[in-house]
């Protein structure tokens, strides 16, 4: 399957390294519809969300997972968006299935960082051909961004972060 944003050597590096950059795949009206989604989310967080910054510290840090379960404006992003086909074609796929969807919001000036683990064994599935989208919906300054490690996903071993 190919997808007019996915270009053969995006294809390659997410081969080699685990990850590519796909700038541009996603118009302004789908991320304002997830923007929409988030901010009902932090409203009424789903069941299952967690808080994660410690009590008393700055900022605002929340996970929550599902929420294309209850919330019609996630859905509609997994159902209709390029998603799919961008997931596909740099797994050269000829479909996609759709696991399970999450967020991390975390506000301006939150000092607690996410350590740096591998997403695999939190899974209930195994297997080379997944895909990850990060999609970030407010501008993200490099020194608080998503950290990776090109081709760990090569190594043959799982990480996890450490509890503290």
């Amino acid at each position: 399957m190919s997808h007019p944003a996915v270009t053969e050597r995006d294809i390659e590096t997410y081969e080699r390294d685990g990850v590519a950059c796909i700038r541009g795949a996603f118009s302004k009206d789908w991320l304002d519809l997830l923007a929409q989604g988030v901010e009902k989310d932090i409203a009424a967080p789903g069941p299952l969300h967690t808080i994660q910054q410690t009590e008393g510290d700055a900022g605002f840090f929340l996970t929550d997972f599902c929420m294309s379960q209850r919330l019609p404006e996630f859905r509609k992003f997994i159902c209709e968006s390029p998603a799919g086909g961008i997931a596909a074609a740099l797994m050269r796929s000829k479909r996609t299935n759709f696991f399970y969807d999450a967020i991390w919001v975390k506000g301006t000036g939150t000092p607690k960082r996410t350590r740096w683990h591998q997403d695999q064994p939190y899974y209930s599935v195994d297997g080379q051909h997944m895909c990850i989208f990060w999609l970030p919906l407010d501008p993200v300054s490099k020194d608080v961004s998503l950290e990776l490690i090109r081709g760990s996903h090569k190594w043959g071993r799982w990480f996890q972060p450490e509890l503290t």
